[in-house]
């Protein structure tokens, strides 16, 4: 109440069933039937877990961190079951580093939403979730990285499904071979030859048709070196 802790002393009746003699309280609409906390606590530590820490809140409140973790898994359990996404035509396969950990994250690319977030991306995960999502038949495209978990699992849960690399994997893996490539043979120029090939890293990546005159120089002097070299 106004920031401060609260607690309510609750006396409550105890019944008998005089058919079965088993003992009951009576039940009190506002109090959590598995704590002993309000309902209205109960929402607020619901709403406050997802953007502070359980630590803060159990200080805030006065109980164990436990309880609020605990308090919160429910939450979470109930809202797995309500929420039930389907299974989309496109698919999106991916990971982001929550903590220094990889948690492979799936969407739907066609509406541009996340399905879900895995504990990691480990290939016994993926068979796991997959396993459980009758609909994945539906599944016509999957788009990835290079990751083999990855690709070992649409292979094993939903062959028939196309596989797309996403571009920007591909493109990073030309751009570093093509890196390597540039030092594998400027390392075997003359310090005269190097010097006319100053920037060239800048000058590879660039379109053809951007290129300046002074940096289509550079360009086929590279050309010309990489193809002695090939």
């Amino acid at each position: 109440m106004h920031g401060k802790r609260v607690g309510i002393h609750l006396n409550h009746k105890r019944f008998k069933c005089q058919s079965c003699n088993k003992t009951f309280y009576e039940l009190v609409s506002r109090k959590d039937e598995k704590r002993r906390m309000t309902k209205q606590l109960i929402e607020y530590i619901e709403r406050e877990s997802q953007k502070r820490t359980f630590l803060s809140i159990a200080d805030d409140i006065g109980v164990d961190e436990k309880t609020i973790r605990n308090t919160f898994q429910d939450y979470c359990e109930r809202e797995e079951e309500r929420l039930k996404f389907e299974i989309p035509k496109w698919l999106g396969i991916d990971e982001i580093y929550i903590i220094k950990k990889p948690r492979c994250v799936l969407t739907n690319i066609e509406h541009q939403t996340v399905i879900d977030m895995l504990d990691n991306r480990n290939k016994l995960t993926l068979l796991r979730d997959f396993t459980k999502r009758e609909d994945r038949e539906r599944i016509k495209f999957v788009a990835m990285n290079m990751w083999h978990s990855y690709k070992d699992t649409e292979e094993t849960m939903i062959p028939n499904a196309t596989i797309v690399i996403d571009k920007f994997h591909v493109v990073k893996m030309a751009n570093e071979s093509l890196e390597r490539a540039r030092k594998a043979i400027r390392s075997q120029l003359t310090p005269q030859q190097r010097r006319g090939l100053l920037k060239d890293r800048f000058v590879l990546l660039k379109r053809k048709h951007e290129l300046s005159d002074a940096e289509y120089l550079r360009y086929s002097g590279w050309i010309l070196h990489a193809t002695r070299h090939v």
